[in-house]
């Protein structure tokens, strides 16, 4: 489908073919028509589904570009509010005021005088509000990836600035439309869109080991009874934790017939697998009730997709890795990533 078939403007619709976006993704065809009708919507889309562009493109449509501030978009983090001011930016033609904090107040005192469109963290926009430099009654609020910014801790700030700029409507995207992302809406008319499965639920820990065998031993007091994917980096380490733990293991020198084997004994009850990451592709068992990185994954995505293996089925899974020798910085890039929130492992 095309942006045009959406009732969208042709002046947005030239600017949007102009930047190469010709045809639209399910969560723009589910949503533009319905946030054109100006009513209170929360959609449930994952990051990387074409979001920006189902709130930004109404937007543009409904709001007229006059040198006061008739939107706000909150983002959880300053990355997404610098991508998501380009998009609107771009789509619009409006002004936009880019407010988040740790820089200058300066431009964004300029800014603020004359944009249409006021995009930001929280704490910045409550800074602006109290000192008076962001003040009105904007036509719409926007939160964007609002389970992270609950998550993080936001949800007394989205509060604060509700009522101090109360917004005609409310969209709201997520990756999961649980109850405390749902209780910013409460007391409102508001039509749910979901687009794709639900993003899972996960409790992210560590754990520190200060030798092999010491980590050896972390790994079986982890192992209580859930049933659990336990990733290795490498074959040998796989086939070494296996024999010695008395559990299947699956790496890349196993032939098929042994693969299929022990992935049997683990869908038929074995509470334990371990596995290389290649070895693991294609591996759906919903019952995964928690992942341990025994070996610390070597890049962020293996992370993600070693972690999207557990949390099914509306179930909040657990991610515990294994911090040994030199894991310390690889792990604190995995951690500014993905943002987690991440606690130690207390052995529960």
């Amino acid at each position: 489908m095309r942006f045009r078939d959406l009732g969208v403007d042709t002046r947005i619709v030239e600017r949007l073919e102009k930047d190469g976006f010709d045809n639209t993704f399910p969560v723009q065809e589910q949503t533009i028509p319905t946030a054109l009708k100006g009513g209170d919507v929360a959609v449930r889309a994952k990051t990387g589904s074409g979001k920006t562009l189902a709130f930004a493109v109404p937007l543009a449509q409904l709001i007229e570009p006059r040198g006061e501030v008739q939107a706000i978009v909150l983002t959880p983090v300053r990355e997404l509010a610098i991508q998501v001011n380009e998009v609107i930016r771009d789509v619009s033609g409006a002004y936009t005021a880019l407010i988040y904090g740790g820089v200058g107040y300066n431009r964004q005192f300029e800014d603020l005088k004359k944009a249409d469109i006021v995009v930001g963290t929280p704490g910045r926009i409550i800074d602006h509000m109290q000192r008076g430099t962001l003040k009105g009654q904007p036509r719409f609020l926007v939160l964007d990836e609002a389970d992270r910014m609950l998550d993080m801790g936001f949800l007394p700030d989205i509060r604060r600035i509700m009522r101090n700029c109360p917004p005609e409507h409310v969209w709201l995207f997520s990756a999961t439309l649980r109850s405390g992302v749902m209780d910013v809406l409460k007391g409102r008319d508001f039509q749910v869109i979901k687009v794709g499965e639900e993003m899972p639920e996960l409790d992210h820990m560590y754990m520190e080991a200060s030798r092999l065998g010491d980590k050896i031993d972390k790994l079986r007091n982890m192992l209580n009874g859930d049933k659990t994917l336990v990733f290795c980096n490498t074959k040998n380490m796989t086939r070494k934790l296996g024999n010695i733990l008395h559990v299947p293991a699956l790496h890349g020198d196993m032939s098929q017939h042994a693969r299929e084997r022990n992935m049997n004994k683990f869908r038929n009850g074995k509470k334990c697998l371990i596995a290389t990451d290649v070895a693991a592709r294609g591996i759906d068992i919903p019952e995964v009730e928690a992942i341990i990185n025994f070996d610390l994954p070597r890049d962020t995505k293996s992370y993600v997709h070693r972690s999207g293996r557990t949390g099914r089925a509306g179930k909040t899974g657990k991610v515990i890795s294994l911090i040994y020798n030199d894991d310390h910085a690889n792990m604190r890039s995995i951690i500014s990533d993905l943002e987690l929130d991440m606690d130690r492992w207390q052995g529960h």
